[in-house]
């Protein structure tokens, strides 16, 4: 993976990396609304099962204004992707994963370029529908 990604372009600079993480920030939008991803691995046990796992992580935190869009929130805006699989012969194949992940990004974003996607997000996140 790079070390600096744009995203939504916004640029997000690395400032550490190592086994266990890592940390990406973007002061594209000013010094005072930082937005930071991070990304983490972690092995653990499933409670249930007792099967071995293995859980990453993608956090992004988006500072934005408050309603009168003058001073940042004191509490930005927070989106996790935790993917939890099994490892070793329980593992999922690459392509189990990534359908997993593509079905929820195309149930949240609307694109001409996928007739099926649906555009929930603001259904789902602004309006608390179910």
């Amino acid at each position: 993976m790079n070390a600096n990604i744009t995203l939504k372009s916004k640029v997000y600079n690395q400032i550490y990396s190592d086994k266990a993480g890592s940390l990406r920030r973007s002061i594209t939008d000013g010094a005072t609304s930082p937005h930071t991803l991070r990304i983490a691995h972690t092995d653990g046990i499933d409670s249930a099962t007792k099967i071995a796992t293995r859980r990453s992580l993608m956090r992004l935190d988006m500072t934005h204004t408050d309603t009168g869009a003058v001073n940042p929130s004191p509490l930005p805006v927070s989106v996790q992707v935790v993917v939890v699989k099994g490892t070793g012969v329980y593992a999922p194949t690459q392509a189990a994963i990534e359908l997993a992940i593509d079905s929820v990004v195309q149930a949240l974003t609307g694109t001409s370029a996928d007739a099926s996607a649906l555009d929930l997000a603001d259904e789902v996140f602004a309006n608390e529908e179910q």
